[in-house]
């Protein structure tokens, strides 16, 4: 498979692109992988499973993947965002119709069904513009479609038309991503409810981190991560990978030995100090 030329089908607030191959590693055997966080989908370039079924609250990233799982609409999306110019304009259009659809659907996106059905390439060009035009980290957060344009004023870095030109063409290989992968929209623990608890099914879950997290369009209380966790811990057959940052609250939920801490060091949103990132995990086979 071709791989994109950025690791996220959206710059996601908080997205694991530096860690996700370790993602795929936890999970590597299983048949049947359920993603509860989709996010930037970073994840999902290194899962191998016959069955991906992604899950998301977020309609507008959930749009944008069904789009791309079509050839047809993937190419003609290529098409229109390839003829616009990065321009301030343009995101704030994009911006605009996003948040109309917001106060239009409320929260009945896609039907009100918890499958994604009915593509909507419109949709999927103004999200990504707004994804891609923007400061980088502002896709999943309340402020997504307000972020300011994204323009550099000196030579040090990469140029933000040339980011925005290449993730454009990145969707073509993750066109082929898309296509292997079943959307759903769902509470995440209605989701983790229709998980089977078998050897061979695996459960990947990347929710917003306590106090960090609070950002997000979504956000996830202290009540909601203890229901979570508890929900995880229920899991007797299914393997089950959980990234966060390292946290007293994340060390009361998920204590060793219940659970397996795998630490890496991370990078703060704001490119402060690392953050010392955790893979939580439960009847995963260990590698030599």
């Amino acid at each position: 498979m071709n791989r994109p030329a950025y690791s996220c089908v959206a710059p996601w607030f908080g997205s694991n692109r530096t860690l996700a191959a370790n993602v795929g590693a936890a999970l590597a055997g299983c048949r049947w992988v359920g993603v509860g966080f989709a996010g930037g989908m970073c994840e999902l370039l290194h899962l191998t499973a016959s069955t991906v079924v992604v899950n998301d609250l977020h309609a507008h990233v959930l749009n944008l993947a069904a789009v791309l799982a079509d050839y047809t609409n993937c190419f003609t999306l290529m098409q229109e965002l390839n003829a616009l110019p990065h321009h301030p304009d343009v995101l704030s259009a994009a911006q605009e119709r996003c948040r109309a659809r917001e106060a239009a659907a409320g929260d009945e996106w896609f039907g009100g069904s918890d499958r994604v059905t009915n593509p909507d390439l419109e949709w999927a060009r103004d999200y990504f513009v707004c994804a891609w035009m923007s400061r980088s980290g502002s896709a999943g957060t309340r402020g997504e479609f307000t972020a300011p344009h994204s323009v550099r004023w000196d030579a040090g870095g990469g140029d933000s038309a040339t980011r925005f030109r290449n993730a454009t063409a990145g969707l073509a290989a993750w066109s082929e991503v898309m296509r292997r992968c079943n959307f759903v929209r769902m509470d995440v623990l209605k989701f983790l409810a229709d998980v089977k608890d078998v050897t061979g099914h695996g459960v990947y879950c990347d929710p917003p981190f306590p106090d960090v997290g609070d950002g997000y369009k979504y956000t996830f209380a202290e009540a909601d991560q203890r229901a979570l966790a508890k929900k995880l811990a229920g899991f007797k057959r299914c393997a089950v990978v959980v990234r966060f940052y390292d946290h007293p609250l994340i060390r009361e939920l998920y204590p060793e030995p219940l659970w397996t801490w795998h630490r890496f060091e991370g990078r703060k949103q704001t490119n402060e100090v690392a953050s010392e990132e955790v893979l939580l995990t439960r009847n995963v086979k260990e590698k030599a």
